[in-house]
């Protein structure tokens, strides 16, 4: 896993509906996936949005980076993409 110190996917539309709808998350919460679901654009309604809590890691290549997945913290959410327009409104 790569440094996930800055949450860069929280900056865009889908992000910033994604951790509206999870609620209040723990600090080091990061969201990590996207993707719109089904085959076709025209059926790009609907977007999954995966995230999870990590941690500093303590050795290995990484050590000293937010990099670590916490075991059981992983959360997705759907966002439609009228949620995703809101904050461009």
């Amino acid at each position: 896993m790569v440094d996930m110190t800055e949450d860069v996917m929280a900056r865009y539309g889908y992000g910033k509906a994604a951790l509206k709808k999870l609620g209040p998350v723990p600090e080091c919460f990061r969201l990590f996936e996207a993707g719109w679901l089904g085959d076709r654009p025209s059926e790009f309604k609907v977007m999954r949005v995966v995230g999870a809590e990590f941690r500093v890691a303590k050795a290995g290549p990484n050590r000293g980076e937010l990099s670590v997945m916490v075991p059981g913290s992983k959360r997705a959410v759907y966002v439609t993409t009228e949620e995703i327009a809101l904050p461009f409104r």
